[in-house]
């Protein structure tokens, strides 16, 4: 199949392809999903570092930074 005919193919079948997905993901159950991400959630949790600032002050300097590039150019 050349790339035309397959551009052409795609454009045919793609909605009918995103129909069946909404449709699955629609029906699907997730319970055993959520229940194998609880894990991963804790391990997260467990390990991470709280904040010493919200990040305002660091968010402020590059607004500053990008402020001062803009005016040379």
């Amino acid at each position: 199949m050349d790339e035309k005919h397959w551009v052409e193919n795609w454009k045919r079948v793609s909605p009918i392809l995103e129909k069946i997905e909404t449709k699955e993901l629609r029906t699907k159950d997730n319970t055993e999903t959520i229940r194998r991400l609880i894990p991963m959630i804790d391990w997260c949790i467990k390990r991470a570092v709280p904040r010493t600032t919200s990040g305002l002050i660091e968010q402020q300097r590059l607004f500053q930074k990008l402020r001062k590039v803009k005016q040379v150019d």
